[in-house]
């Protein structure tokens, strides 16, 4: 057995299987064999297709948590027709003869670094924002569906970092938490889990390794504790300590 420290979303605990979900990096071509125009062209149209997915995630929110969680995917509407952000990739575009798509990684990435160095803990972490609609628009340029992560029923599901707009994809009914490495606390991807009573924990030391892969995890979100192979004295004695306070094995999934 195994014990890692973490920070946990929520006073909420789970066991399932580990699954170590690794995202494919896109391949950018940087310069364009297009014309400018096309390119600009190329851009809004893939805005436009992600502005429409995101009022699609709007609703859907709205319909199952409310307005407040909602909100979020306006928010990042808003993040997608960005002054700044629409500027910096329309320069690249014309002046550089840069592919929409570069032009996008390139934009996103220097505005979430500058989100990321920000003194105010909800500004730091609108930085995950702008890397999830820039993730968007690249899918939508590309043509791409997003890669179910899920492959079987009660996994924890371990990454890096998750995106808002992830938790919004997976399939719940597969999932019963989500373990990442870097995270923040007061980040939509952390509010959405809250919402959707989903156990998460944030600032794990636990690398995507294979040995672990498929093993049995036990998150302990009140005593913010990752276990790895527990054994069956430890998942007793916290199965009868959170029943006493009204919350199960498995409670939040």
């Amino acid at each position: 057995m195994l014990e890692l420290a973490g920070r946990s979303i929520a006073e909420q605990i789970a066991i399932g299987q580990l699954h170590f979900y690794r995202r494919e990096p896109p391949v950018l071509a940087p310069r364009s064999q297009r014309g400018p125009q096309e390119e600009l062209e190329r851009f809004q149209q893939g805005q436009r297709q992600a502005v429409l997915q995101l009022a699609a995630l709007y609703d859907r929110a709205f319909a199952e948590v409310g307005e407040e969680t909602a909100s979020i995917f306006a928010i990042h509407a808003m993040l997608l027709e960005d002054e700044d952000l629409v500027r910096t990739i329309t320069d690249m575009i014309q002046r550089e003869g840069a592919t929409a798509e570069y032009a996008v990684k390139a934009a996103g990435d220097a505005l979430a670094a500058a989100f990321g160095a920000m003194d105010s803990p909800y500004m730091r972490a609108r930085s995950v924002d702008m890397r999830d609609i820039s993730r968007r628009m690249l899918r939508a340029l590309l043509g791409r569906r997003p890669k179910a992560p899920l492959t079987r029923p009660g996994t924890i599901l371990v990454c890096e970092e998750f995106f808002p707009s992830e938790v919004m994809e997976l399939d719940r009914r597969w999932l019963v938490g989500l373990a990442a490495m870097r995270g923040n606390v007061d980040s939509h991807t952390a509010h959405l889990l809250r919402a959707y009573h989903i156990p998460g924990m944030i600032e794990l030391d636990l690398s995507p390794d294979l040995e672990w892969e498929g093993q049995i995890g036990l998150m302990d979100g009140f005593d913010n504790k990752l276990y790895l192979d527990p054994d069956r004295e430890l998942m007793e004695k916290l199965r009868l300590r959170y029943q006493e306070r009204g919350c199960p094995v498995g409670c939040g999934t």
